[in-house]
């Protein structure tokens, strides 16, 4: 056998296979006995008809079966001898045998890795979100516990915050009941938008007991033109919300509270707010270092993982969906563009981790079960010993130091969303501010005025 690759793109590659007629006739003279043993020729007893005279009987059947076992047979052995390291099953563009003493020769095309040359991934540059809890934020988060505690009391009539629980019947234009369109047990906040914002305005002074007409405007779409809905409407309960005090007092009586004053708990939820608008700004920090190190990185990735990665979408979509059909078209095209971009991702890490030398051990993550304050003592070994699990860490833990390394090694540029200037920092890369204006300062720029300033004070 003898194999040969010729490049056709970045990912694809045409390997062709060349069978000797010695390899042939060692398999077809496989085939001709299994022919002989279960022939029914006149004049030969089972198995005893001449391999000559099997082979002229069926010449169509043997030499299709040689075909397929030839490619059965070396087929992976040519995979393997060429080095190629393919990402999905290939297809045979060309086959010719004419007769097996000439031999048999083979096409096949295969997708493999693309070869990536990194042409930018240090000095990426990407703005970073700072943002700073406001009194507002804190105020909200406030509202929501209250909101929580929060006490009913049943009013006769409705008005704005009360919460109205009701049944609906849709009507025709003539105010007919459509049937099939009544809906129950329905409830609504009034003026919270929550429902529909429309219907809940013209709940606003409806009683219990009380049956009110509304409407519905449905905007149009590409499908249908806008329309409007009418319900009638059956006040079946109003409910009024009644929110506790805020004072130390309703501090002190919060389940699992370990606080004392009202003080205490808006310093906790700051603290609380603050982790969590860290935590999105270092995640939306992370995914821009991404976006453009692949903007930085242009190549094609193998079509063949793209169709993988779009069947498991639509098999997890199908799981989640049940009995409910999905549209599967819309499905492939809308999450296209994220399947390359995870795909490129992918690639991207594994040269730069490459390049970098930068690695995770299995010592490494089996040390970070140990330590995990998360997992109970009882779980811990088995955890260790589970091969899946150990990699999924490996994986997680090697983006992230990726991911702290393009950090390193880029140009970050602070923007404050909420425009309020901030405390400027510096680490070891190169950092600037900017502000909602899109004016950037350095730090050695706000030193220099800062020094300035000290020396007008002296």
């Amino acid at each position: 056998m003898q194999t040969t690759v010729t490049e056709i793109n970045s990912y694809s590659r045409k390997l062709t296979v060349e069978l000797t007629p010695q390899e042939l006739q060692k398999l077809e003279r496989k085939i001709i006995r299994r022919y002989q043993k279960k022939a029914d020729i006149p004049g030969f007893r089972p198995g005893k008809a001449p391999e000559s005279l099997i082979r002229k009987r069926y010449q169509d059947l043997i030499l299709q079966e040689l075909i397929d076992e030839a490619l059965q047979a070396y087929y992976g052995e040519a995979i393997e001898e060429s080095g190629l390291e393919p990402v999905a099953q290939g297809k045979i563009t060309d086959l010719k045998l004419e007769e097996i003493e000439k031999g048999l020769v083979f096409e096949v095309e295969l997708e493999v890795e693309p070869e990536i040359e990194l042409k930018k991934y240090k000095g990426l540059k990407v703005e970073k979100d700072v943002l700073q809890v406001t009194d507002e934020n804190v105020n909200q988060a406030l509202e929501n516990i209250r909101e929580q505690f929060a006490t009913v009391k049943e009013v006769e009539e409705a008005k704005e915050g009360h919460v109205v629980h009701f049944d609906a019947q849709e009507l025709d234009e003539g105010n007919v009941p459509i049937v099939g369109h009544k809906y129950e047990n329905l409830s609504a906040e009034l003026g919270s938008g929550k429902f529909d914002l429309e219907i809940e305005k013209q709940l606003i002074g409806i009683k219990t007991g009380e049956k009110r007409i509304v409407t519905q405007e449905i905007p149009a779409t590409e499908k249908q033109p806008a329309q409007i809905t009418r319900l009638e409407i059956e006040a079946k309960k109003i409910e009024e919300k009644e929110l506790p005090e805020l004072d130390d007092e309703f501090v002190k009586n919060l389940p699992e509270s370990d606080m004392e004053t009202l003080e205490e708990l808006k310093e906790r939820l700051r603290e609380n707010i603050q982790r969590d608008f860290d935590r999105k700004s270092e995640e939306t920090l992370n995914q821009r270092l991404i976006d453009e190190l692949l903007k930085e990185n242009p190549f094609d990735v193998p079509p063949s993982m793209v169709e993988n990665y779009l069947n498991e979408m639509v098999n997890d979509l199908k799981r989640q969906a049940g009995d409910q059909p999905i549209d599967e078209e819309a499905v492939r095209s809308n999450y296209r563009p994220a399947a390359i971009h995870h795909i490129r991702w992918y690639f991207l890490k594994k040269k730069i981790a490459e390049v970098e030398n930068i690695q995770v051990t299995d010592e490494e993550v089996k040390k970070l079960i140990d330590e995990s304050s998360g997992i109970e003592e009882k779980f811990k070994e088995h955890l260790k010993n589970d091969r899946s699990y150990i990699n999924r860490l490996k994986d997680d833990l090697l983006e992230k130091r990726i991911l702290d390394f393009l950090k390193e090694n880029a140009e970050i540029v602070e923007i404050f969303p909420q425009g309020k200037e901030a405390a400027k920092k510096t680490k070891s890369r190169k950092k600037t501010t900017k502000s909602k204006t899109g004016k950037t300062k350095t730090k050695k720029t706000s030193e220099k005025q800062s020094g300035k300033k000290d020396k007008e004070k002296e």
